[in-house]
């Protein structure tokens, strides 16, 4: 079997490639399973600084080491989820293991309060250029 990516004109001739660029992956981090929350924001995030990074010639996957022995129900239950990650220019990237939400703070009037929640699978986040 052959993995990659191919793009055929309508004669079928093939237009681009695999042998029409190179991956070259810049960085991995393991990050760890993590769970937590409380009330207030939580703004904290891992940082990479990945040389070469450019967000216009390269991405980022994100992977758990582990996956659900069971069918996902599509909302949030028991098992965790991933990280997520934002450009924070140069060759920086911030990697979050937290949400922050609002709930209702049982006063009544509509009023609510400030909370986060950790909740993350060890994964493995990876960094690659496309030259």
């Amino acid at each position: 079997m052959e993995y990659g990516f191919w793009v055929f004109d309508k004669n079928e001739v093939q237009t681009l490639g695999m042998e029409d660029f190179t991956l070259q992956k810049l960085a991995v981090m393991i990050v760890p399973a993590a769970t937590g929350g409380g009330r207030g924001s939580n703004y904290e995030y891992i940082l990479m600084d990945v040389p070469g990074y450019d967000p216009a010639t390269c991405f980022v996957t994100i992977t758990p080491k582990v996956y659900a022995p069971y069918d996902q129900i599509g909302r949030p239950d028991t098992w965790d989820g991933l990280p997520t990650y934002t450009d924070l220019g140069g060759t920086r990237i911030a990697i979050y293991t937290q949400i922050n939400y609002r709930e209702p703070d049982g006063g009544g009037g509509g009023k609510n309060r400030e909370m986060w929640t950790r909740n993350v699978v060890e994964s493995v986040v990876e960094v690659v250029k496309v030259n």
